[in-house]
């Protein structure tokens, strides 16, 4: 039997959303490069302009402006999601206690007990310090390896494995 504590906050739901987005949301890891790919051909569009005088800055400041933006919201969407998705969190779930047996593993919040069966996870990802639970494509749960109160973080890993027949993936 396994014991973890978990809090949730903005180190750990930044490290769900992106695991979601590598391993659950992998289509969407296509339109990401494609929007990567688009900011450098626009960058280099109007360094271009700038150097035969093409492009003059002070009246044409939409344009570096959206490179920008969009630069800063591909390097910092997981984060972003992440806070979203923290403020998204019901009241009394932040915190919960959850305890792994043979047959399921049950979830204690201060609002609420649920339990979930292994059957159900449809992936796992090891990012970091957390494990993390997929139960479809909106669906995750984070478990701190540092919130164990029962049992060893690496134990649990194998012990999983085992329980649910997958493998866990690693997320950088």
């Amino acid at each position: 039997m396994f014991t973890v504590e978990q809090t949730y906050d903005i180190h750990t739901m930044t490290a769900l959303n992106r695991a979601a987005r590598k391993v659950v949301r992998r289509w969407y890891n296509i339109l990401r490069a494609v929007v990567w790919l688009l900011l450098i051909l626009s960058a280099g569009t109007m360094l271009f302009s700038i150097c035969f005088g093409i492009f003059d800055l002070p009246d044409d400041w939409i344009f570096p402006t959206s490179c920008v933006l969009m630069l800063l919201f591909l390097v910092f969407e997981d984060k972003l999601n992440g806070r979203i998705s923290l403020r998204s969190l019901l009241p009394g779930t932040a915190h919960s206690t959850t305890v792994f047996t043979d047959e399921a593993y049950t979830v204690t919040t201060d609002t609420t007990v649920t339990e979930y069966r292994y059957e159900n996870v449809t992936a796992l990802c090891e990012a970091g310090e957390y494990y993390i639970f997929f139960l479809g494509k909106k669906h995750g749960q984070c478990f701190d390896k540092r919130g164990f109160i029962q049992g060893d973080p690496e134990a649990f890993r194998v012990w999983l494995e085992q329980k649910t027949g997958q493998t866990f993936q690693k997320i950088k």
